[in-house]
């Protein structure tokens, strides 16, 4: 059993390299195969309390290394806050496991179904997707590295997420990896060949779904990344050099729109009308402004996004409203104070969450601003499905410097592209800033670690797309059908 252990975990470490920024894709055709396998040996002739013990070290133990190391660039941030480096090895490694926890309910299906071999390569697809629902949902959600983010390797096959979403892409991406193991013993190439002829065609609707984009007018719009290193917005900066800066790089060409980075100045705009003055006496004639500013309003902080008009006014205001846990906001704070040695990071971590999600109307189209961790949830972008033209996210990703994680966050904005339908401008202090089609392709961006700004017309939206329609009701069709499916198949053969 250690061995089988080992060998999981392992895969589970190895499964990271699908994911930006190496994108080997086809490993997966090669690890869930022997993930499979793996289960298959140790399970398929247990009763079912020892076949749920098997699945969560097994399969807990690929999960739990898969966790670790694609999200250690999460311990970047540490090196920012001194007070909390007692906690760096606790959320190293308690991610990971809170994560494990919240989805091993989904362990249950290839307990429950792992019996002929259908049954079993459709319950692993079931259990992984199904996992990656619960731990995107419950509490206050982590879905990152999603097993379909990897299919970001080909723009044809990131389409699928128009129609299906991240959940319902991970579980047909998880069915087609288990190809191979119908030439396995029995040689059933007739259903290997079903199986990944589903590639193929993901493949085909991608090339046929994408289209030349058409653009709404000549008016440009500016996305900024000033690449200020996060020690020197924190280590007394110089406010006035840092809005310089970010004047100098909007002023590259006429935009009629700006957007500049979460948090991109460290001056609250709302009190120092003078600033907003200068900002935008010195921006090009009749332009309008999105700036990323902290907020403070009956004694409390919030994460905001100020649209600042040509009449130098803050015209609209959208404030956060998905908080990063123990970075934005501790929770059980009240709780955690009491306990002497939490006081600590208990103290200062306090922004107030914004009251809604809303779009906010810009110069240049209806557009929903997601600031920097909103991002990764799709059923947030447009949760009350209003008509958009554009999606604007800023963020810092500062905070993890030349990791994976800026990689990753960037291709989670090329995916709300095509869940919606609409471009995606995206302004990082630094990370990587990008304008983006509705097809999730970029039109520019400014690299990792780079200064700059681009610019372009307001690329036209794509036709309504299904899964701006339905979000996730699909994925639970098809989960519901599958279980029938399970059901039908179980009753034909105990075990196998």
């Amino acid at each position: 059993m250690f061995k089988l252990f080992l060998i999981s975990s392992f895969l589970g470490a190895l499964s990271n390299l699908i994911q930006a920024p190496w994108n080997f894709f086809f490993l997966i055709f090669l690890i869930f195969p022997i993930l499979h396998l793996i289960l298959d040996i140790k399970i398929k002739d247990q009763s079912y309390p020892h076949r749920f013990i098997s699945v969560l070290l097994i399969l807990g133990g690929f999960l739990y290394f898969y966790f670790l190391f694609g999200f250690s660039w999460i311990i970047s941030a540490f090196e920012f806050r001194p007070e909390l480096s007692p906690f760096k090895l606790i959320t190293l490694f308690g991610l990971p496991l809170l994560m494990l926890i919240f989805l091993s309910p989904s362990f249950i299906i290839p307990v429950i179904f792992w019996d002929t071999k259908i049954n079993k390569i459709i319950s692993l697809a079931s259990c992984i997707s199904i996992g990656e629902f619960l731990r995107g949902n419950i509490f206050t959600g982590f879905s990152w590295n999603n097993f379909s983010h990897s299919l970001a390797v080909n723009e044809n096959l990131m389409q699928i997420f128009s129609l299906t979403g991240q959940y319902l892409a991970t579980f047909f991406l998880i069915l087609i990896s288990q190809f191979l193991l119908f030439f396995w013993r029995d040689k059933e190439y007739f259903k290997a060949l079903t199986l990944i002829s589903i590639l193929p065609v993901i493949f085909l609707y991608g090339s046929i779904r994408i289209e030349d984009n058409q653009f709404i007018d000549n008016n440009l719009i500016g996305v900024v990344q000033p690449n200020v290193l996060q020690k020197d917005k924190m280590d007394n900066p110089d406010e006035y050099e840092i809005l310089r800066n970010l004047i100098d790089l909007s002023n590259n060409n006429d935009a009629s729109f700006l957007i500049w980075p979460e948090s991109s100045i460290p001056i609250l705009l709302q009190y120092n009308p003078e600033v907003i003055e200068l900002i935008v006496d010195n921006l090009p004639k009749e332009s309008e402004i999105l700036i990323g500013n902290i907020t403070f309003q009956a004694g409390k902080f919030k994460n905001s996004a100020l649209l600042i008009d040509q009449g130098k006014k803050i015209r609209d205001i959208y404030h956060k409203v998905h908080l990063v846990p123990f970075g934005e906001y501790m929770p059980f704070q009240g709780f955690l104070a009491k306990i002497p040695f939490m006081k600590i990071v208990t103290g200062d971590i306090g922004f107030d969450r914004g009251e809604e999600i809303k779009s906010i109307n810009t110069k240049v189209g209806n557009a929903r601003v997601a600031i920097c961790y909103e991002i990764i949830f799709p059923e947030e972008i447009n949760p009350n499905n209003e008509k958009l033209d554009l999606i604007i996210n800023i963020t810092n990703d500062a905070w993890f410097g030349s990791s994976s994680g800026p990689f990753q966050h960037f291709n989670s904005s090329r995916f709300r592209a095509i869940e919606q339908g609409v471009p995606v401008f995206r302004s990082a202090n630094t990370g990587i800033s990008a304008i983006i089609d509705p097809y999730g392709r970029i039109i520019d961006k400014i690299g990792l670690g780079k200064k700059g700004s681009i610019f372009s017309p307001l690329p036209k939206k794509t036709m309504e797309t299904y899964y701006s329609k339905v979000g996730d009701f699909l994925f639970f069709g098809v989960l519901i059908l599958t279980l029938l499916i399970m059901i039908f198949f179980k009753k034909k053969k105990k075990y196998g």
